[in-house]
């Protein structure tokens, strides 16, 4: 029951108010607050009332439409993330992990200064496994050239880390944020097996 009300409180309040209304000119009818000869003699206030309250309504009609079809859509900020990550081997006890960070801007907002942190979880036998966080050296793929802290819309940047990883270890899960400098932020996670591909 609770639910019901919830989801159609609009249609209930409407309801409510059309009903509170109608009593109210009854009532006033039933009195002889209004009356024809009345309504005759006010038939240029009530013209004008008329358009006000027409006026009030498409008003309020149109509140209504932006919180509930615009409000946290036009000018937010959006994005998609994907997270890759490539195994390589080496002649020592450890293998590299290249993670890629692609984020693309899919919003109608510029989304300034992004922060990308990333946390790396280990999976193995217990001595090896371990939480690690990367937040200091990711660098943005631009090849060679210098770019403002921006992602504009319809752009996509990427960021790059390597992690050393035991090579007794089974897989690495890797969590990745994306922080926008107002505090929005945008999260994705893959685990990939701790074998060269």
């Amino acid at each position: 029951m609770a639910n019901w009300l919830k989801r159609h409180k609009g249609a209930i309040t409407f309801a409510l108010t059309l009903l509170i209304i109608t009593l109210t000119i009854a009532n006033a009818w039933k009195y002889e607050v209004v009356s024809a000869e009345w309504l005759t003699e006010q038939k240029d206030a009530l013209s004008a009332l008329s358009s006000i309250v027409t006026m009030l309504i498409l008003l309020a009609g149109s509140v209504f439409s932006y919180y509930r079809f615009f409000r946290g859509r036009t000018l937010s900020l959006r994005a998609e993330l994907v997270l890759n990550a490539s195994i390589h081997a080496t002649p020592e006890k450890y293998l590299i992990h290249a993670i890629t960070l692609t984020a693309k801007n899919v919003g109608s907002t510029t989304i300034w200064n992004p922060k990308p942190v990333i946390s790396v979880r280990i999976h193995g036998p217990k001595e090896i496994q371990e939480r690690r966080e990367i937040n200091d050296w990711w660098e943005e793929e631009t090849g060679g050239q210098q770019t403002a802290a921006v992602i504009d819309p319809g752009e996509t940047v990427s960021f790059f880390a390597q992690q050393h990883v035991p090579e007794q270890a089974w897989a690495v899960t890797y969590t990745a944020a994306l922080r926008a400098d107002i505090g929005d932020i945008w999260y994705v996670s893959r685990t990939v097996s701790n074998k060269e591909v």
